[in-house]
């Protein structure tokens, strides 16, 4: 018997220096600047801020790239354990995932459309005044959120839109085909998503709103698999490296 138990309390000690020592995959869509692939390796602003986080607390990853519906269907997965970077937070999403701290704040959400469709929108002063325009096209991501403000819109009153499931850089391809005629972006996104597909910004121009909200708060989104001490180590190294930077 007293081996036996000498046993359990071994295996006991494994188990949890396996508990500590999990890599957790670090699931990443092509978004950039935030987060995209160079020769097969992650990388964007938001990434290089996850690997310090992450490393900080001393938790191994892996990142893998994947279009935004698998990423919800890994999260929403009872198998494994995932972490994916800077998802807004909401309570649809609460209901099948944990978040950390916010790690970041966007600016406030443009409107994108091109010079020679700018006409459509002088009509209007407000984003919710364009979505009651049923004859505008807004190019929309699959699975994105764009904060609750415009989230609300999109259900109450949905404008005619035309969704993408792979990429968001494909969207300004639209929109030069009047496919679509415009997308909600956040300005620190324009001049990357437009070099993506080889567009000439000069085409193109940003129009702000006054009912737009301030910038929306960006998250590192778990499968609910994750323990809340994993969780709360990553929260401290944001409470150390990401509270300063957004607080200024």
């Amino acid at each position: 018997m007293k081996w036996f138990v000498l046993f359990l309390f071994f295996c006991s000690l494994l188990l949890v220096e396996t508990a500590q020592t999990e890599t957790l995959t670090v699931l990443y869509l092509e978004r950039p600047p935030y987060y995209f692939t160079v020769n097969g390796r992650a990388e964007g602003f938001l990434v290089k801020l996850t690997r310090k986080l992450f490393l900080e607390a001393d938790i191994p990853v892996t990142f893998s790239e994947m279009p935004p519906k698998r990423i919800i269907k890994m999260i929403k997965s009872k198998k494994g354990n995932f972490c994916s970077i800077g998802w807004f937070k909401n309570p649809e999403r609460e209901t099948f995932a944990k978040f950390s701290l916010p790690i970041y704040q966007n600016k406030p959400i443009v409107i994108l459309t091109t010079k020679n469709q700018q006409e459509r929108f002088q009509p209007y002063r407000t984003l919710k005044e364009v979505f009651s325009d049923k004859t505008i096209v807004l190019g929309i991501m699959s699975e994105f959120s764009y904060g609750s403000y415009i989230d609300d819109l999109i259900k109450n009153d949905p404008p005619s839109n035309i969704e993408i499931t792979s990429k968001q850089s494909m969207i300004p391809g639209l929109i030069v085909k009047k496919r679509a005629a415009f997308m909600l972006v956040s300005p620190e996104e324009v001049e990357t998503l437009l070099q993506a597909e080889g567009h000439n910004p000069d085409d193109f121009l940003s129009i702000t709103m006054p009912d737009i909200p301030a910038g929306n708060e960006r998250y590192l989104m778990f499968s609910k698999g994750v323990s809340d001490e994993t969780i709360e180590k990553i929260n401290q190294t944001i409470r150390k490296h990401v509270f300063p930077s957004m607080s200024e």
